[in-house]
């Protein structure tokens, strides 16, 4: 049973999400993007939810437009809680010529790092795929590049969903896929609830994406799904996971790891273009 504090906390998350939700898409600011019903057979929408950093985000649109293979849509959608580094990423997206959509005020910011990314999500779904309705639709983080050629739509041949597991719970009978990256058969989204905000499930504590445990995962049985394999190496001396490693995922994604600074630690901007020619090389 969920207590008097726990309803309190959930109430003010869903309202805050609803005063976010009062903005269209077209109140926000679009650039290069189409939010009409695609009808291009094995499409996929390719989806990153940036945060205050352009460096990640000039990377990424290099690496996607390197390793990114079949008919693909790749879609910035802007949660950045700083103007100055939103209006920098929206002029690499211009120059680029990349598609582009600010998000409006995340006000979940207050909360923390997990409920904005998760509000910027459900926007971006209701708002953006749900229009666009692509056969494959995907999120990824602002600090995950692909590394090696990767067809997406393989990735959903034969099952509904693909990313990163993340088990919970004693018996680890509760899982969803991490929010730095997941894919969905969007007809399979279809007349079910679409949610990704962190819930507790039986006292257990799902993370961003972990709301789609109910009308979902649940009901897909994890035996019957490859998920992505993954391990975590360091790059520099000092052990920190947000600082000092990084995440590979099916030796094909390289996720350099706490690209916003949620964390306050040592900055990698400086090594980001150098870690990609590492991985490249190594996993290529």
């Amino acid at each position: 049973m969920m207590t008097p504090k726990r309803m309190l906390f959930r109430l003010a998350v869903r309202g805050l999400e609803k005063i976010h939700n009062l903005h269209n898409e077209k109140n926000c600011t679009q650039l290069n993007l189409t939010l009409k019903e695609k009808r291009e057979e094995n499409d996929v929408d390719l989806i990153t939810i940036a945060f205050n950093n352009p460096v990640v985000i000039e990377n990424q649109i290099r690496c996607v437009r390197k390793h990114i293979l079949g008919n693909y849509s790749y879609i910035v959608a802007d949660n950045s809680s700083n103007e100055e580094e939103s209006n920098k990423i929206m002029r690499i997206c211009q120059k680029e010529n990349v598609s582009y959509i600010r998000l409006p005020k995340n006000h979940l910011n207050l909360i923390g790092p997990s409920y904005s990314h998760a509000a910027a999500l459900n926007w971006a779904y209701k708002h953006v795929v749900s229009n666009r309705r692509p056969t494959y639709f995907g999120f990824i983080d602002h600090d995950l590049f692909p590394v090696k050629g990767i067809d997406i739509k393989s990735l959903l041949k034969d099952q509904p969903v693909y990313g990163v597991k993340r088990e919970r719970g004693e018996k680890k009978d509760k899982w969803y896929l991490s929010a730095i990256m997941f894919f969905f058969n969007f007809s399979y989204m279809q007349g079910k609830k679409v949610d990704f905000m962190p819930v507790q499930v039986d006292g257990d504590y799902l993370d961003s994406g972990g709301g789609n445990w109910y009308d979902i995962y649940a009901k897909i049985d994890p035996n019957t799904i490859r998920f992505a394999t993954e391990y975590l190496e360091d790059f520099r001396e000092g052990g920190l996971r947000h600082q000092d490693q990084v995440e590979i995922f099916d030796r094909t994604w390289l996720h350099t790891i706490n690209g916003s600074y949620w964390k306050k630690v040592a900055s990698k901007d400086n090594m980001i273009e150098e870690l990609i020619k590492r991985y490249e090389e190594e996993l290529g």
